[in-house]
């Protein structure tokens, strides 16, 4: 995958300034040049570094999993602790250790069937685009009944099922 930085330009608007050599007053087009990020992923380390005294091997290998496996769009990762475990080598209890962890430290937030990473953490996207994630991440409960669940059962119907267990 290629990182590059790109150009933006904006048209600001037309300003009047004074030829120096003639004295006439003349018209230029103002323009804005920016760079702008492409395809980068954006790191916050401040919040991550608070909870690094705690990891060990496994839990920054899970932690990468997640970083490099969420969905761009909304830093979510559907996947269950089984799932996760399958994907990584990595037990289940240390997964479910680790991401208490993170939730602790703000990291992630979960609910049933969804783990959210923080986009103070990790974002691609535009600036915009990354406050509309920060607010939805903000408003994101964090009251988690599981995630694990068995893994012929697809994300939308457990969720349903917990859903359905924490109405009852």
């Amino acid at each position: 995958m290629s990182k590059a930085t790109t150009k933006k330009t904006q048209i600001v608007g037309t300003e009047s300034y004074i030829n120096h050599a003639t004295g006439e007053l003349e018209e230029f087009n103002v323009i804005r040049i920016e760079d702008a990020d492409f395809n980068f992923d954006k790191f916050w380390v401040g919040q991550l570094l608070t909870a690094i005294d705690e990891f060990g091997n496994q839990k920054i290998k899970l932690l990468l999993h997640l970083i490099q496996n969420r969905e761009r769009s909304n830093n979510a990762i559907l996947k269950t602790v089984r799932e996760l475990a399958e994907d990584t080598g990595i037990s289940k209890d240390t997964i479910s250790q680790t991401l208490k962890i993170l939730e602790a430290h703000g990291i992630i937030k979960r609910k049933t069937g969804v783990i959210f990473l923080s986009p103070s953490l990790v974002f691609r996207g535009s600036h915009a685009n990354r406050r509309r994630i920060m607010i939805e991440y903000s408003q994101a409960e964090s009251n988690v009944v599981s995630i694990d669940r068995d893994s012929n059962e697809p994300p939308a119907a457990a969720a349903a099922q917990s859903a359905e267990k924490i109405a009852a």
